[in-house]
């Protein structure tokens, strides 16, 4: 059974859940040792005094805030609880809103939450009020030595508490120069515009995340493994496929013609790395008038022939 990190009380009115968190990501890293290049010994992490030296246990460390040059205020566990007792152990619900009112960008990190002893009926009775409602719960919780503010919704009958960035540590696309640029868009033609809006539609599918896995960890195993059944774990490493220049679109509505007839053919679109790309699936796609008559010219003389 998995451990919890967090124990309190989830608080909405005047109604309690006891409710504890769990960690809701699964991470997938792979796990590399930090070896010495020269031998291949592992390259530990010491945690040492830096004045004397000398290596220190887990209990002889503590947390100290720097006031001064060499002076610090000296923190145990007991105060960081005790500096606002309700705050670090209550999920405090501050109000609902609907779903799509909180922009994707403000999620961080997800947690289950679910029911202590004896809170069970208080636990499903808000999980289903939620899924009545269609609504997402605004709370702040205090996870270590930090107040959050979270989302609370439902989650395939149980609860998602999931972390979210204060506006102060999100970045805007305006910060990065990037911004509504009025002639740009009035240089966009209605007929681009249209095809672009029929390539989204023809794009359109269900959401499964299920289908999605890390195909580039998959890649990085099987060379691991391939490195492994050789001696000393040394082989060679075929150069990347990918040595391209940065993908250019020249040529828009050559490309959007591509990739429309592409979705209609039932394939999937393939980026175009150039110009010449995109001139090639215009070629392939579009038909000038010309060429057809002569392909029918060519027919009928056969036809003739053959009679």
């Amino acid at each position: 059974m998995a451990r919890g990190i967090w124990k309190g009380t989830l608080g909405f009115g005047l109604v309690s859940i006891g409710v504890e968190l769990f960690t809701a990501e699964a991470p997938s890293d792979l796990d590399f040792t930090m070896l010495d290049r020269r031998d291949h010994s592992p390259v530990g992490y010491r945690k040492y005094n830096k004045r004397t030296g000398t290596e220190l246990d887990t209990s002889d460390i503590a947390k100290g805030y720097a006031i001064d040059n060499g002076r610090y205020v000296i923190l145990s566990a007991d105060d960081f609880k005790s500096a606002n007792p309700r705050a670090t152990g209550m999920i405090d619900i501050l109000g609902f809103v609907r779903h799509g009112d909180i922009e994707l960008a403000y999620f961080d990190k997800p947690y289950v939450a679910g029911p202590l002893k004896g809170s069970e009926k208080a636990y499903a009775l808000f999980v289903k009020a939620l899924e009545a409602t269609a609504r997402i719960g605004v709370a702040q919780i205090v996870i270590r030595t930090k107040q959050h503010v979270a989302a609370v919704y439902p989650h395939r009958h149980g609860l998602m508490v999931q972390l979210m960035r204060y506006a102060s540590e999100l970045r805007q696309p305006a910060d990065f120069g990037i911004e509504e640029d009025a002639a740009t868009r009035k240089a966009l033609r209605p007929l681009e515009l249209k095809m672009a809006e029929q390539l989204v539609e023809s794009m359109s599918t269900e959401w499964t995340p299920a289908e999605f896995r890390d195909t580039y960890r998959d890649d990085l195993l099987q060379l691991i493994q391939s490195r492994a059944a050789q001696p000393g774990g040394k082989g060679s490493v075929a150069s990347p496929e990918n040595d391209a220049p940065p993908p250019r679109v020249l040529d828009l509505m050559a490309a959007l013609k591509g990739s429309l007839a592409a979705q209609a053919r039932g394939r999937r679109v393939a980026r175009p790395t150039g110009l010449r790309v995109a001139q090639e699936t215009t070629a392939k796609t579009a038909t000038t008038p010309s060429s057809a008559k002569r392909k029918t010219a060519v027919k009928r003389r056969s036809a003739r022939k053959s009679a």
